[in-house]
């Protein structure tokens, strides 16, 4: 069933787009980007190159919105993964999904976004690695350390960057291999027994070869209970079925070990050829965060504050190890080649409890990925009148995923799932700019993409009892299926824009970003779930104006959107029998999306930096696909998932000389999230929060620190995510509470 409704943004917007559309006539610019070797309070943002378009640009150059942050400044904010880089831009979301732990993120980047934790999903925001495009979440949160520069590019990137980039792309570059002895260690202990500690060491072999190690270490106890199944412990539904076993009360139920390594070298051939090897793996290994379950039953009353009740002791164990070789090769005195070959491998095993003491979908995963990618591009080697670059890639991957799922006490039986999935994809893209005068400068980019998916397996009830009810609650068992998908997209990008000043520029744009198609990767209870569903597609139109003045004190950027969204994937939820939910991923409707941002750097004295950024969303679903009427207007007219209508961050720094050598630096960071909706069906929010960090740190020398932290310095419990099948009866994720610890560091 389809139903539409006219898409009418509501009174909060549209004022919020007529201030946005008011201050684009003035001025604007992203949040400041920094070199990692220049002190923050000094960068020059004019100087400053990204290579959000695959080639060296500054961010004035750039006609999109694009947060980058260096190395630097990604220390001094604590950040650590994705989740805290989001608290330093406006209209990104990030938050882990259900199981799988750290390493498992997604993005939602001004309201597109991907809620699946999966690893053969394809996240909305394409993730690169220094330059390797990562294909599964499951794989993002592993590379997170001695970091350079992380770039967030808003907004489809449908040329350069290709499938799955409705939402946008997210470049970290790493620290590379130089003619300098040099490093540093970094180590950190905090409450929950938690520990962490980062190291990274570079050394010139002689003078055309140099070899760069680095690793980081992370453990903590965590902030989580499992109080265990309580009083059904000793419960079956039939003596034949082993009772539910007692679990002990755990209070680092949480607790998790991360570790991971990364080792880089380069050649310089000569002629201009360069070659750079990079080798990297991680293990994470414990427990996993689980559901605090909020349920109005006499019998199940809701948990207390980041206590779980699971008759499972939840474990996870993660390996992963990949490596790449990047070929740069000048032809000519005119051009540059760039080729990239890449290989992941990930191998993950968890359990993960249904939210309930009893045995309804208790799961126990192994997952096995293995992908592999080349990349070829041709472009001009220094700037011109005329920029252009051309290439083609090629990306594989095969995921197998296997699962036995528990449900002894709401089915009397035990189901056993084997889901294999290969996919290729390759793609051909042009894209160039040119400059009209001294001003006008125009730019196009086209990008043909071919994608093909296989994925067959099968779902059964193992019976191990003789009892099972499935063939009642779960008609569709045994599910066996053997599927294809296969799809070509032409997807792309224009721009034109005008340079007001040397330090100003106008833009505007239109673009078209698609996200494949493929198949739902949770437990298939039918045939009809493993079915594909088709390409998303979202065409984007955006404008703004940055303003960068070379040492200015103040810097600012404004940009407006508006965002056409079709064939949008989500999850929904099912129900095949009575009182019986499961998700399925598919096509579910349309929606369309309009906002502004602004974010601004201001310096009013020599060493204060400030920095403040806010954004402001209207989603609305204008048309729902549904078997069912009461689904599809339940759900028409409502705000797509993770898109709060308001996100403000802000930070101030200021280094305090105390004499020549030592100086004392205080940071304060804060974020405010709007209330929002973590599903389609909107049924509850997760209420507005603020975030606030603090550290202070005492530098000797630039080269020795001693920082103490404090972050959620205001201990708000806040929700990270939202699960359930009604207004009642859900599941809360929660974020951590007040943490805080001590650091010390050097540099050599």
């Amino acid at each position: 069933m389809i139903i539409s409704s006219a898409a009418r943004p509501s009174s909060r917007c549209r004022s919020a787009l007529l201030v946005a559309a008011l201050l684009c006539g003035a001025a604007a610019m992203p949040a400041m980007a920094e070199d990692a070797a220049t002190p923050p309070a000094a960068a020059d943002q004019n100087e400053i190159l990204v290579t959000a378009q695959k080639r060296p640009q500054t961010l004035l150059e750039v006609p999109s919105s694009v947060l980058a942050l260096s190395g630097e400044r990604l220390r001094d904010s604590g950040v650590r993964d994705f989740i805290q880089l989001s608290q330093q831009t406006p209209g990104v979301i990030v938050s882990n999904q259900l199981a799988g732990g750290r390493t498992i993120q997604t993005f939602t980047i001004r309201g597109i976004g991907y809620d699946d934790f999966r690893p053969n999903g394809s996240p909305s925001a394409a993730v690169h690695f220094d330059g390797v495009y990562e294909g599964s979440a499951a794989l993002i949160g592993g590379q997170m350390f001695d970091v350079a520069r992380v770039e967030v590019l808003k907004g489809p990137q449908g040329t350069l960057y290709g499938r799955n980039t409705t939402a946008g792309a997210v470049n970290v570059i790493s620290n590379k291999p130089g003619q300098t002895v040099e490093g540093y260690a970094n180590l950190e202990y905090g409450n929950y027994n938690s520990l962490r500690g980062e190291a990274a060491v570079n050394v010139p072999l002689n003078e055309k070869i140099a070899v760069r190690v680095s690793g980081v270490y992370d453990r903590t106890d965590g902030y989580q209970t499992n109080v265990g199944p309580g009083s059904y412990a000793g419960y079956t539904p039939n003596p034949a079925i082993p009772a539910i076993p007692q679990v002990a009360t755990d209070d680092k139920a949480s607790g998790t070990k991360f570790y991971a390594g990364r080792a880089l070298m380069s050649v310089n051939l000569g002629e201009g050829t360069d070659l750079l090897f990079n080798a990297h793996g991680f293990r994470e290994k414990g427990g996993q965060a689980q559901a605090e379950r909020t349920l109005p039953s006499a019998t199940l009353p809701a948990n207390a504050p980041y206590t779980f009740d699971s008759n499972i002791v939840p474990r996870l164990d993660k390996k992963n190890y990949g490596g790449s070789a990047t070929l740069t090769q000048e032809v000519g005195s005119a051009a540059l080649l760039t080729v990239i070959g890449a290989y992941e491998h990930l191998d993950q095993h968890f359990d993960w409890g249904d939210g309930a003491p009893t045995r309804t979908f208790d799961i126990n995963y192994h997952d096995t990925l293995k992908a592999g990618s080349l990349e070829a591009r041709l472009q001009n080697k220094d700037k011109g009148r005329f920029d252009w670059v051309v290439g083609g890639a090629y990306f594989k991957d095969r995921t197998r995923m296997q699962s036995i799922l528990d449900g002894s006490d709401a089915f009397r039986t035990i189901f056993a799932a084997d889901y294999l999935q290969k996919r290729q994809s390759w793609a051909t893209f042009a894209d160039g700019s040119i400059k009209l005068g001294d001003r006008w400068k125009i730019g196009a980019g086209l990008r043909y993409t071919r994608e093909t998916s296989e994925f067959s397996g099968s779902t059964i009830d193992l019976n191990p009892y003789g009892l099972s009810i499935a063939s009642v609650a779960l008609p569709g068992v045994p599910a066996i299926f053997d599927n294809h998908f296969k799809d070509g997209r032409l997807s792309g990008k224009a721009s034109l824009s005008y340079q007001l000043s040397r330090d100003a520029q106008a833009y505007v744009s239109i673009g078209r970003g698609f996200k494949a198609g493929g198949f739902d990767g949770s437990t298939i209870f039918s045939t009809p779930e493993a079915l594909p569903f088709k390409s998303e597609n979202v065409w984007a139109y955006e404008g703004g104006v940055k303003f960068l003045p070379r040492g200015g004190p103040v810097q600012l950027e404004v940009s407006g959107f508006y965002y056409d969204y079709s064939n949008l994937q989500a999850n929904t939820l099912l129900q095949p029998s009575p009182g019986v939910f499961t998700n399925i991923r598919t096509n579910v409707g349309k929606a369309r999306i309009f906002g502004g941002e602004a974010s601004a750097v201001i310096r009013p004295i020599e060493r204060l930096d400030l920095r403040v950024g806010v954004s402001l969303l209207d989603s609305k679903i204008t048309s729902i696909v549904s078997a069912s009427a009461a689904e599809a207007a339940r759900r028409l007219g409502n705000d797509l998932p993770n898109a709060p209508h308001m996100t403000i961050n802000g930070s101030i720094r200021y280094e305090m000389p105390l004499n020549d050598r030592v100086s004392l630096i205080p940071y304060i960071t804060g974020r405010f999230v709007d209330n929002y909706f973590t599903e389609l069906d909107n049924y509850r929010t997760i209420g507005g929060y603020f975030l606030g960090d603090a550290r202070l740190e005492l530098n000797l020398d630039k080269r020795w620190s001693i920082a103490g932290y404090v972050r959620n310095f205001t201990n708000v419990r806040y929700s990270t995510g939202l699960g359930g099948a009604s207004t009642t009866v859900y599941n809360v994720f929660r974020g951590a509470p007040r943490t805080y610890g001590a650091s010390v560091g050097v540099k050599f």
